[in-house]
């Protein structure tokens, strides 16, 4: 099937997707939208846990994209510091083991690993979640690391805080969803902060326009068009599998809103498939 024969006409994305091939331990990628299959060929296996981000848009039919003409494919290992990086079009994918600190606690300790992450403009920002520093990943063309100091750092409100950095029309966001006690699922405040990338400080927002933007556990955060979507202007919609349930935050008036999810099945896992762009 052509993926572009899905969009009514609109430019589609690359669909990415691993999956291990039964009797081998190599993960494969597929990109639908381009009939490929690249096989990541290294000694060591690929973890079952990865985040995949393309660094831009993809090019149209045209060969035209809204910013660089190139883009990489990025797999971020969640839990080892290790990346997994290809240009699209290139067969060799390139490993990369990464030090951007260690944790020390209770005598022992461990490396800092790059979660959660997002690609803006190119390049790649993770780890913003102390409003302090933000980490910043671009290809030169090797991975080169740097960080972005944030000026004017904004203090987190008290209690525990889930932290999703999403890119929307080339802009970069912060939500943060705040839970007075260590339940996570009882959120009692919500807050946007937007990146000024020419003072390096987070600016907080009440207005997203007609964008929503949809959470998921894991820190999955993506931006969408609400009107072409069907959904609420100016909200977050943050999903709750194992609750089957959907919250919905308006941004600008702070009312809350819940989606009963009651034919869903059991799972402790969400996913949100975004197959086009913008």
């Amino acid at each position: 099937m052509d993926a572009s024969s899905l969009s009514h006409g609109v430019s589609c994305a690359p669909y990415l997707a691993l999956k291990h091939v039964a009797g081998s331990d190599q993960p494969v990628l597929y990109s639908f939208s381009e009939k490929k299959v690249d096989d990541i060929v290294d000694e060591e296996n690929l973890s079952t846990y990865c985040t995949c981000l393309l660094s831009d848009y993809p090019a149209d039919d045209a060969g035209k994209t809204t910013s660089s003409s190139s883009c990489l494919v990025l797999l971020v290992e969640t839990d080892a510091p290790v990346i997994w990086y290809c240009l699209i079009g290139d067969k060799e994918w390139l490993r990369h083991e990464y030090d951007i600190g260690t944790l020390e606690y209770d005598g022992h300790s461990e490396k800092l690993v790059i979660s959660p992450i997002v690609a803006c403009r190119g390049k790649f920002y993770f780890n913003g979640s102390s409003f302090k520093e933000v980490g910043v990943l671009q290809f030169r063309p090797a991975p080169a690391f740097s960080s972005i100091i944030i000026c004017n750092a904004i203090t987190g409100p008290k209690g525990c805080r889930k932290v999703f950095v999403v890119e929307s029309m080339q802009e970069l966001y912060m939500i943060s969803l705040m839970s007075a006690y260590l339940d996570l699922d009882v959120v009692h405040r919500c807050s946007v902060h937007k990146m000024d990338f020419v003072k390096d400080e987070w600016l907080q927002v009440d207005d997203i326009g007609d964008r929503v933007f949809l959470l998921s556990s894991w820190y999955f955060g993506a931006s969408r068009s609400a009107d072409e979507c069907g959904l609420e202007r100016n909200c977050i919609y943050m999903v709750y599998p194992w609750n089957k349930r959907v919250m919905i935050f308006n941004i600008g008036g702070q009312a809350t809103k819940v989606m009963d999810l009651d034919g869903a099945p059991a799972s402790d896992q969400a996913l949100w498939m975004l197959p086009t762009h913008p």
